[in-house]
Formats: structure tokens, sequence, C-alpha cells
């Protein structure tokens, strides 16, 4: 009897620690529009309305995964006048957790990555993602994260970026990256624009050339909780 009470027990830690084992941390996605539609670069506080409300939700102290989606989405239209309208998750599967302040022990780490310089494409640059990138990174400094700012690599720079930043995230409890520039989004699938992307072969390049958001999320991957907010636009300015 005590060796068949035993076999059980050892087959029900066995079970536990295989459960344990197979659960990943969630990782969500926060974009500053709709698909189809284009974000502002420069609203009345200088910068992109997106970032402007991700701004003051950082600084609400106790705000929860929920009030996060529900504060991102009113303050991006009141910021852009009603032009944005955000898309964000629904955060009920996500353990509890808050955007600030950190708790005693957590450890965080965030990524800004902006291109914001197209001058050697021939595109209009984007001024209100630069400064987008140094509040922002204060933003996310305050909250409690060890911040890098990653601001106007090239495509080869910006993979290298997100490879490192998976490997640092392994190990903390937290990470976000906040990316934006110029994107599109072709299929479903929303791309990040680099500054030396080639123009003229408009949407043929986008698979080798321009960063995919789903590869930029795969490189959040703290134990706990991952956010990614990408601030560009969702239109397809490089159709045929």
């Amino acid at each position: 009897m005590a060796r068949g009470l035993r076999r059980i027990a050892v087959a029900a830690f066995t079970l536990a620690l295989a459960g344990s084992a197979a659960v990943e941390a969630e990782t969500l996605v926060y974009q500053a529009t709709t698909s189809g539609q284009q974000a502002l670069d420069q609203d009345d506080k200088g910068g992109n309305p997106f970032a402007s409300a991700l701004i003051d939700t950082l600084a609400q102290a106790g705000t929860g995964l929920p009030d996060l989606s529900q504060s991102l989405r009113r303050l991006t239209l009141h910021y852009s006048k009603g032009r944005q309208t955000p898309q964000v998750p629904d955060a009920t599967a996500t353990p509890v957790w808050q955007v600030a302040p950190a708790k005693p022990g957590e450890q965080r780490i965030a990524l800004v990555l902006v291109i914001s310089d197209y001058g050697q494409v021939g595109v209009q640059s984007l001024p209100g993602a630069k400064f987008d990138a140094e509040r922002i990174g204060a933003a996310l400094t305050r909250a409690g994260f060890t911040t890098e700012i990653a601001l106007d690599l090239d495509r080869d720079g910006v993979t290298r970026k997100l490879a490192a930043f998976a490997e640092a995230s392994r190990s903390k409890d937290t990470a976000v990256i906040y990316t934006t520039g110029h994107g599109v989004e072709v299929g479903g699938t929303v791309y990040l624009i680099p500054g030396d992307y080639p123009i003229a072969e408009r949407n043929r390049a986008l698979a080798g050339r321009a960063i995919a958001l789903p590869r930029i999320a795969e490189a959040a991957q703290a134990r706990t909780v991952n956010l990614v907010f990408y601030g560009g636009c969702r239109d397809n300015p490089l159709a045929e």
C-alpha cells in the first residue's frame, strides 16, 4: 500500500511539473490604429496620439492590464480628435499585473525601437516619432523599466537589436517593446519599414527587407508579462 501511494505521489508531482512548464507568458500587442488607418505623426503634444496616451497611462499608479486597454483607447481617441482608433487586446487571460509602480523585486526591461529618418530612401521623415522615442523612453524608465532607445537602425541593425533584447528579456519578469515608424499592412500582417527599405520595389520587398510586427513581438520573452506597442500606420501606400 505504501509503495502504491508513493507511486501516485511521484506521478502527481511529475504532472504538476509538466503543467507548470507548459505555461508561457502571454504577449499582448497594442496598435495605434485599426486595419487600414493611418497614424498621426504629431498631435498637440508633438508626437503620435497613441504615444501621448501611453505616456499618460504609464503615469497612472495602480493601472492593471484591463485598465491599460481602456485608457489607451480613450486617450488615443482624445489626443487624435477621433482620427485614430487604437486596437487593444482583451487581457483577461493574463495574470494580475499593474503598470505602475513596479512590485518590489520585479525585474522590468524595455526597448524603444523607432525609425524616424527616411531621407536615405526619399520618403518623408517622422519628427514626431523621434520625439516620441525620447519621451516614451523616459516614461518607461519612470515606471521602473531598464530602458534602451534604438533610433534609426537599418534592417540588419533592427534584427540584431531584437535578438539581443530577446536574450536579455528571458531572465526578466516583464518586457515591453514600443516601436513605430512608417508601416504598412498587407494580407493581415503589419510591417515596420526601416530607413533603408527599397521603396522602388513597393510591396515586393516586404518579406525580406521590412520587419513584420509578429517578429518584433517574438523578441519580448519575459517570464510573466510581455507587452508590445506599435504606433505606426496600417494602410498600404506601397501597393502596386
